[in-house]
């Protein structure tokens, strides 16, 4: 099981997550562009790569 979660640096604030089987960058980019329409599109896009 794989946990991508989006979170605002700022306020520490979850904006979106999800966990799934497989690591896919499919999953990760329907995640974030689930939370950019939901919050709308942020300044800046910051990713810690994985592990």
């Amino acid at each position: 099981m794989y946990l991508v979660a989006i979170i605002d640096l700022y306020s520490r604030y979850v904006v979106a997550w999800d966990v799934f089987n497989t690591v896919d960058s499919d999953n990760s980019l329907g995640l974030l562009k689930r939370a950019i329409n939901r919050h709308g599109k942020p300044e800046i896009i910051n990713s810690d790569l994985g592990s």
